[in-house]
């Protein structure tokens, strides 16, 4: 199933569960529609209704871009398959072995007996 073939989910209506919910409140403690408490429940929806409009003001919407995105997910797959045989011969190389080094011991053995060597022949050359 290709990204851009899934179906857009439908936002829930939470206006409508809201209103639901204060009509069983309503009903539930016979409320009158002028109630103090309706009022601040109206007051409450002024309230959220502006500061949602101040949030969708400072961050926008990604909708714009929905088909950039959309076109760059498609971009990395197509990007991934074509990488994956080289993936898959770059894994079934042989580990690299690490440089064979002259242990410290052996190096300075065979720097004394190269000077000692050095020190009989200059003196036997004489």
């Amino acid at each position: 199933m290709n990204v851009s073939d899934q179906p857009n989910p439908t936002p829930p209506d939470l206006d409508g569960d809201f209103d639901q919910a204060i009509n069983r409140f309503r009903e539930q403690h016979k409320l009158a529609e002028n109630d103090a408490v309706m009022l601040l429940v109206e007051l409450f929806r002024i309230h959220q209704q502006h500061w949602d409009a101040l949030r969708r003001r400072e961050m926008p919407s990604f909708e714009p871009f929905r088909s950039d995105i959309l076109a760059l997910l498609a971009s990395t797959k197509a990007l991934q398959e074509r990488f994956a045989p080289l993936i898959e011969a770059v894994e079934m190389q042989s580990p690299v072995e690490p440089d064979k080094k002259i242990p410290l011991p052996v190096a300075m053995a065979a720097t004394i007996a190269a000077l000692l060597g050095g020190y009989f022949i200059g003196r036997d050359w004489q």
